[in-house]
């Protein structure tokens, strides 16, 4: 009876988690990336093949942009965009990040106290990360981060056939996002770490099954520039963004020191610093530094977050998996089930709040975010001037109008000196504002309700030659007075 128990508390508990995953992942898109994604999309389906130019821009002529880095995320969310519309990117999304964050139930199932663990760690990392799970390439790093440190600890349990499969997740890890270096030093660890049984033939299957994940990353449009564009990346344009713009600003800065995501991230923290704790005696000297490292990884900017929050749904599941528990934990997870269940309809019919504003559980677009109805206002408007817009709103504006209306700046330009030099002094003083106004032939502005506007928004309520005719709730339009 105690066993059927335990049995019935556990099924309850990867119900009601999953359940809980899908009332915090499906709703209305936000992601400004996406669009740009199906943009390119659409360019290369028109043209049949990849724009070198910037097509979207007016500010920049002839920019020469980079953006094969990740072709085949474009080409797998328009084809999802084609079947099905925003719904099926939507639902495909939710499915994945269930399926993903439940994905360590494969080695902890048969176990109560685990199976507790990785519930608790997944609700807690959901909250963590709820502001970004958003339709964005870079959750298929995400995705292949959790893959790669499942492989490498069922080969530590036991040699499997799993790892012939890393040759091929890192070919098209390479290809959808530039976050394969993460996998890279996952396998380089455990290899290190395991230095001990090089002797051995699976070791050394694994060693070679590395090194061919790595050069395998060479077979990219962009071959040599491709394999090291994340490294380029992260000197150059990160630096700079990670000065001014919000999603690469550090976890801990002001802005987001003090909002609830960030208490959640301590408390991940704390939870796995508990679990290496009692894991102490297994020595799990991997997830000791895995765990470090990617603590390091959410810590460093606010976008990579949903990387740490899923590697250390995994680590923690592996930990559990190695630690003692006194015998009334296993008694908990029934508590856990009609938490995580009541949460998840709390989420579907009351909705909840972010960094990035309140969310409902849905489908659609959000309309807090997109500029959907200001987007089409300006495109009938008749203006021949062009317009600034938010950053934003460049990728949105990008594809609703199909570059027969350019836009000013959109988050996929990687000319840093144009976004200080340029974008920016619109917002240092009403002369430099002028001055830009006049060089650029802007006759409307579309700006996001977001915080980051309050300069030029100060300078703009304040100009006598420019007013406010339109706002939403999430958008606002200023044009030249007549």
């Amino acid at each position: 009876m105690k066993i059927g128990f335990d049995n019935l508390s556990k099924s309850l508990v990867w119900l009601g988690v999953a359940l809980f995953v899908v009332s915090m992942t499906c709703f209305a898109i936000q992601s400004e990336d996406l669009f740009m994604y199906l943009a390119i999309a659409r360019e290369y389906f028109k043209t049949g093949s990849f724009p070198v130019v910037d097509p979207f821009v007016f500010s920049i002529p002839n920019f020469q942009w980079t953006i094969l880095h990740q072709w085949l995320g474009y080409l797998s969310f328009y084809g999802l965009y084609e079947l099905g519309g925003y719904t099926l990117i939507i639902i495909t999304k939710t499915i994945f990040i269930t399926a993903f964050l439940c994905f360590p139930l494969l080695r902890a199932r048969k176990s109560s106290e685990a199976t507790w663990v990785w519930g608790l760690s997944v609700l807690i990392a959901i909250f963590a990360m709820s502001f970004r799970l958003m339709e964005r390439t870079s959750l298929f790093s995400d995705f292949f981060v959790v893959i790669v440190l499942n492989i490498l600890m069922a080969e530590h349990a036991k040699p499997s056939r799993w790892k012939y499969a890393l040759p091929f997740l890192f070919l098209l890890w390479v290809n959808l996002h530039p976050g394969f270096p993460m996998g890279w030093f996952l396998c380089g660890l455990f290899l290190m770490l395991n230095i001990t049984k090089w002797r051995d033939i699976e070791y050394r299957k694994l060693a070679i099954l590395t090194v061919m994940s790595i050069l395998v990353c060479f077979i990219n449009p962009k071959g040599l520039d491709g394999f090291l564009y994340p490294f380029a990346f992260m000197s150059n344009e990160g630096a700079v963004f990670r000065k001014f713009y919000y999603e690469w600003m550090p976890t801990l800065h002001p802005l987001y020191r003090w909002h609830t995501q960030t208490y959640f991230i301590y408390a991940l923290i704390l939870t796995n610093l508990a679990l290496l704790w009692r894991a102490r005696k297994s020595k799990p000297v991997f997830e000791l530094i895995a765990s470090a490292f990617f603590i390091f990884y959410g810590l460093y900017a606010i976008r990579f977050v949903p990387s740490f929050c899923f590697a250390l749904v995994t680590l923690n599941t592996s930990l559990a998996l190695k630690a003692v528990y006194p015998a009334w934990v296993k008694k908990l997870n029934a508590g856990l089930a009609v938490l995580a269940i009541g949460l998840a309809l709390k989420n579907m019919f009351i909705g909840y709040s972010t960094i990035s504003g309140p969310r409902e559980f849905g489908l659609g677009i959000d309309h807090h975010v997109v500029p959907e109805k200001a987007a089409e206002l300006l495109n009938q408007s008749g203006l021949k001037e062009n317009v600034y817009n938010s950053h934003l709103f460049g990728s949105y504006l990008s594809w609703a109008w199909e570059g027969k209306r350019k836009v000013i700046y959109h988050g996929f330009i990687t000319d840093t000196q144009f976004f200080l030099n340029e974008y920016q002094a619109f917002a240092v003083s009403q002369a430099q504002f002028d001055t830009q106004v006049a060089k650029y032939g802007i006759g409307a502005f579309l700006l996001d309700r977001f915080q980051g506007n309050e300069s030029l928004l100060t300078i703009l309520v304040n100009h006598p030659r420019w007013q406010i005719v339109y706002k939403d709730e999430g958008s606002l339009i200023f044009v030249k007075k007549q």
